[in-house]
């Protein structure tokens, strides 16, 4: 396994729960967590593959921003 990170603008407990449902939805393979209290605000996601454009259009879709660290 590979840990993927991301820099975000996702600020509440409750949107990140929303993006982690939607993530989980098309990514389900994946374990994922925010970690709110860094500065970045950073995703971190567990994967084995490619999934870099997934997580960039549903931080789109969804208004947020994210950044592959």
């Amino acid at each position: 396994m590979n840990i993927e990170s991301y820099k975000t603008d996702v600020t509440t407990k409750e949107e990140a729960s929303s993006i982690v449902v939607l993530l989980q939805f098309i990514i389900s393979d994946c374990i994922m967590n925010f970690d709110l209290e860094n500065s970045d605000r950073i995703l971190r996601i567990e994967t084995n593959r490619d999934i870099k454009d997934m997580v960039y259009r549903v931080f789109n879709k969804q208004g947020f921003y994210c950044q592959k660290l």
